[in-house]
């Protein structure tokens, strides 16, 4: 399953619940405010890296927000056509706000 989380961790409780809800065999696709999840050295971003499934942060939110270079590494950055070969290769899909 792809999980798409849109909001960001500290105003909204969406990335708690899907990393709550979700299984280890699960990915997770940070899209606009959801992407400061991935910056070095937040509690977000140390939960996100123990979770054991696999993080997807979408390249054009990243320029957008003028944090390029401040993602963590171990997180994939995927631009848009990433985006549909994830949505493509998930059956199922649920999207976090």
């Amino acid at each position: 399953m792809l999980h798409t989380v849109t909001t960001s961790p500290f105003q909204t409780a969406a990335l708690a619940d899907c990393l709550r809800y979700s299984s280890q065999n699960d990915a997770i696709l940070l899209l606009q405010d959801a992407i400061i999840a991935a910056i070095d050295e937040n509690n977000w971003c140390e939960a996100l890296k123990k979770s054991g499934r696999k993080i997807y942060v979408l390249q054009e939110d990243i320029v957008a927000r003028g944090l390029a270079g401040k993602v963590t590494g171990g997180f994939e950055v995927v631009d848009y056509n990433g985006f549909v070969l994830l949505s493509v290769e998930c059956e199922t899909q649920m999207k976090w706000q």
